[in-house]
């Protein structure tokens, strides 16, 4: 039983070491990539003010709101706040049975930039085929005047250079060498909005290392996570995949079962957005009921991951846990303190990579 013990401690010590070392390599390629795309853009660093360089690529935000009468005035706020033009904004009212569809139709006269509602019909998504969201995404789409879509939800709160941000990205990609006809996904950070309590620290946490591991999966090759509220991708692309259809079975997945897609067709390029003005924060859950209500959301596109994908994360996050239990349960039965140095060298080196992510996308740290 002791030997066991042992084996589990250094093994799981060693697939936690080789995994987050691969997570900061991975890191680093997004790095050199998003310094390529500045210079190709002529981008200035993501501590300057937007230069304006990317005027000109058109961009059409698509936002799907059901009952969002209270937090949408908000993000038409920021959106009105966009230093980036040519652009519009495209918000589906997915079936509301608050004041949504007002809140829309009041900002359109004022709204600094062409701002319309899509208003989906009770019955509409079954009809479609497809889950609620995904079908308002579609209409989304469907009703844009631009090729290149963001996508974010009511609950953004995307800062001012948001689109500036995404639209040199998209343009550096299109200059790149190995561009495509789609263009590319771009797939950008989510942060948690900073509260008191230790479900805000947890959630924000999770949030973070998720995005490590979602950054270092495309600097990899391995795109497999995305957030759907800070994601872009040309609408052509969405036609060329058929639409939302390759997941029509789960409820959730509008962005990482799609960028999953589109990595295993090899339809386009995936990039992640590594800057710190293209950072949408929201909102994190109010309570612990409300974040495993999120989970449960999230897994339930999980079932459809590909096997590699969650064989990988399995074994990477069983390896944690793992680790976190061998190590007292060997200095107390066995006499051997040798765990906490493992557990010691692992938690440096995680802090490390997840460091360079706070910094590198302008989050703050605990």
């Amino acid at each position: 039983m002791s030997t066991v013990w042992l084996v589990a401690l250094v093994s799981s010590a060693l697939v936690q070491c080789l995994g987050w070392a691969w997570v900061g390599i991975g890191l680093r390629r997004v790095r050199e990539g998003a310094a390529e795309a500045a210079t190709l853009a002529g981008s200035p660093t993501s501590g300057e003010a937007p230069d304006g360089a990317a005027d000109g690529v058109p961009i059409s935000v698509v936002v799907a709101a059901r009952d969002e009468a209270d937090r949408l005035p908000a993000l038409l706020d920021a959106l009105a706040a966009q230093t980036h033009r040519p652009f519009e904004v495209v918000v589906v009212d997915d079936r509301s049975t608050d004041a949504t569809a007002q809140r829309v139709t009041w900002r359109t006269t004022d709204f600094p930039v062409p701002l319309r509602l899509v208003s989906v019909a009770e019955g509409a998504p079954e009809a479609a085929g497809l889950p609620p969201k995904k079908h308002a995404l579609e209409r989304g789409a469907e009703a844009t005047s631009f090729d290149r879509l963001a996508f974010t939800d009511a609950d953004g709160r995307p800062g001012p250079g948001w689109l500036a941000t995404l639209a040199r990205v998209a343009a550096a990609d299109a200059r790149a060498p190995q561009e495509t006809d789609a263009g590319a996904v771009l797939v950008g950070y989510g942060p948690m909005g900073r509260e008191a309590g230790w479900l805000n620290r947890f959630a924000r946490y999770e949030t973070v290392q998720t995005a490590a591991l979602a950054a270092a999966g495309i600097g990899g090759g391995r795109p497999w996570h995305a957030v759907g509220r800070n994601l872009s991708y040309p609408a052509a692309l969405l036609d060329r995949l058929g639409g939302f259809g390759h997941s029509a079975g789960s409820l959730s997945g509008d962005d990482d079962l799609l960028v999953q897609e589109v990595a295993r067709t090899g339809a386009a390029p995936v990039r992640y957005v590594w800057d710190a003005r293209a950072a949408v924060p929201s909102p994190a859950p109010s309570d612990w009921r409300a974040f495993w209500r999120q989970k449960r959301r999230h897994a339930s596109a999980g079932t459809h991951y590909p096997v590699g994908v969650l064989v990988a994360l399995g074994l990477f996050h069983t390896a944690n846990l793992v680790l976190w239990v061998s190590v007292p349960v060997v200095h107390l039965a066995l006499g051997q303190p040798i765990g906490w140095g493992l557990l010691a060298g692992k938690l440096i080196l995680q802090r490390s990579v997840v460091a360079d992510v706070l910094d590198g996308l302008g989050d703050e740290p605990d």
